[in-house]
């Protein structure tokens, strides 16, 4: 398989074989002219750059971003990503909007949307997150947490006590408004 190397900005190396491996350096660099917004590649690293829609079996960006991502592995530090789909996603100092994965990894991040099967989180805000399994390994914040099981320091918005007494409390009052309107 194609391998990542350092080489100079807007370079790409391939293979007689292989897919391309893609260095992004300051901007993207288009695979081909006529398709520079699809990069498919076995590894692309971007750094300082961007591209908008990525297939790739590994991923690593490095304050940069991407629109959609879809690989095996994605690793984003100080950048962002809009749509991470991935076996294993990683984000570390980043922000992500919306995250599917079978294994996450958010450390000192904010993320949006997170549905995954494993979630370790450390200190990290997440809007909303549907999990099997989740760790906190250092405070973080969460606003929805769905899962099956939640371990660690967390703080959330609103826990099952709370949603409890919001949903009686709502309840209460729909029941005496209906009351009133029949008067």
């Amino acid at each position: 398989p194609a391998t990542s190397t350092d080489v100079p900005a807007t370079a790409t190396t391939t293979t007689d074989t292989d897919r391309l491996a893609t260095v992004l350096t300051t901007r993207p660099v288009p695979v081909e002219p006529a398709a520079s917004d699809d990069i498919d590649v076995d590894v692309l690293n971007i750094q300082n750059g961007g591209a908008n829609n990525v297939r790739a079996k590994r991923v690593d960006v490095h304050q940069g971003g991407i629109s959609r991502v879809e690989a095996e592995d994605v690793s984003v530090t100080m950048g962002g990503i809009a749509i991470a789909r991935a076996d294993s996603v990683s984000a570390t100092q980043s922000g992500v909007a919306i995250a599917l994965a079978g294994e996450a990894t958010v450390r000192q991040s904010f993320v949006r949307d997170l549905l995954a099967r494993d979630v370790r989180v450390e200190q990290t805000a997440v809007a909303n997150l549907l999990a099997n399994h989740v760790t906190f390994n250092r405070q973080g914040f969460v606003g929805v947490v769905i899962a099956r099981r939640v371990e660690g320091n967390v703080r959330t918005l609103v826990d099952w006590r709370g949603a409890l007494a919001v949903a009686s409390v709502a309840g209460v009052v729909s029941v005496l408004m209906a009351a009133l309107r029949r008067r």
